[in-house]
């Protein structure tokens, strides 16, 4: 049995709190909706201690556990409690000076919580900021906050999928050149010996095969540590938002990668503009903060110019056309929307329909990605093979 901690409201919206036993997640959510309890946090007792971002860390604090703890803290809005005691609920166990504690102390003082909340030391993307502020301003704080959670859970979940596409490759690469190394290193050696006979008419290629192998099995140190080296490099380079930006505009320039990186970043820019738009932020604010999500170099400087475009008095749809971002079908979805008044549902679902093409692109890469990989794979180890094969057939000559 698994102990789980959770945080859940009843019918009269008091809080309750506890540890409960039982064989799973689902089930200790079964527990709780039996007893008529709203959970507003479960997790498993062994990570408790370590969910709740703190000041120390909060600057690494991962999207996944900011948009838990605003999505938390919009459930303990909506069920009737107020700011400051559900800032303390959610703050219980941190120490004075981490983020919670200190956005508390901060509302207390009569500060703003959008001020509070950008003092925090929470890693949090501008838009949640703007999306607070709109909340405040309309009275609708809750709302506000889980959209910003929505929408962080869609960035994480970007994230994932863009890891995932590229995770697939690297380990069909990895285990392609982990099994040459092995061929080259502890089978072609064996048959080395070949080089020495000057009798022996021996293929060039099956020269290099052989000359190569024999070099790497004696110089194994070498190559243990040169591609130690290069993992570790690899590793320090994935870190580097640079390297990072510049891995992404090498994808978006690949045949079927191209078109997935081109929906999954309009799927993200629209997703944001249309939750900007319904919590009433000025659309102006709404398309600058949208645009921020472009990687692409090429995508800013399009967004950038329909920014200035629109600040000078052109429509939406005018200028998204004339600067290409949109294709016709997003561009006719603006322009309902832009007559019908409904602005803000039509971007919506202009990124659902980005997002399923995206869904789509990627799956379809995946496909091709694994035939392909094991072809070039076999052609490799294939390649050794012959190379081996045909300085043997050589000693023919010889006898």
């Amino acid at each position: 049995m698994l102990e789980f901690d959770y945080q859940a409201l009843d019918s009269a919206a008091r809080r309750q709190q506890g540890v409960l036993r039982a064989g799973s997640q689902q089930e200790a959510l079964a527990q709780l909706h039996d007893r008529q309890l709203r959970v507003v946090s479960i997790r498993p007792r062994r990570a408790s201690a370590t969910a709740r971002p703190s000041s120390a860390g909060a600057g690494k604090a991962s999207v996944e556990d900011v948009g838990t703890l605003i999505q938390e803290l919009a459930t303990l809005l909506d069920a009737g409690v107020a700011l400051a005691e559900a800032l303390g609920t959610l703050g219980q166990g941190q120490l004075a000076d981490q983020a919670l504690p200190r956005m508390l102390a901060s509302i207390r003082g009569g500060g703003a919580f959008s001020a509070a909340l950008a003092a925090s030391g929470l890693k949090l993307p501008e838009y949640v900021l703007q999306l607070v502020r709109a909340g405040e301003a309309t009275g609708h704080l809750a709302d506000a906050l889980r959209a910003a959670a929505a929408h962080l859970e869609a960035e994480a979940e970007f994230g994932r999928e863009a890891r995932n596409a590229l995770l697939y490759p690297l380990v069909l690469v990895g285990s392609g050149i982990l099994a040459t190394l092995v061929m080259f290193i502890f089978v072609v050696p064996r048959f080395a010996t070949i080089l020495d006979n000057p009798k022996a008419d021996i293929p060039a290629i099956s020269q290099w095969v052989l000359g190569l192998g024999l070099w790497l099995t004696q110089h194994q140190l070498v190559v243990g540590l040169s591609v130690g080296g290069l993992a570790v490099l690899i590793a320090w380079a994935a870190r580097r938002d640079d390297v990072r930006a510049a891995a992404w505009e090498m994808a978006a320039r690949l045949p079927v990668l191209g078109r997935w990186a081109w929906h999954a970043e309009l799927a993200r820019w629209a997703s944001l503009f249309a939750v900007l738009l319904r919590s009433k932020v000025p659309m102006l604010t709404a398309l600058s903060q949208s645009n921020e999500t472009f990687r692409r170099q090429r995508l800013q400087a399009q967004g950038r110019q329909v920014l200035a475009d629109v600040r000078g008095g052109k429509a939406l749809s005018q200028a998204l056309m004339d600067h290409a971002l949109l294709d016709n079908a997003g561009l006719n979805l603006i322009r309902v929307g832009e007559r019908a008044g409904t602005l803000a549902h039509m971007v919506e679902s202009l990124a659902k329909i980005h997002a399923r093409h995206s869904q789509n692109r990627l799956k379809r890469f995946l496909v091709l990605l694994e035939p392909m990989t094991i072809l070039v794979i076999s052609v490799v180890l294939g390649g050794i093979m012959i190379s081996v094969m045909l300085a043997i057939t050589s000693l023919t000559n010889v006898l």
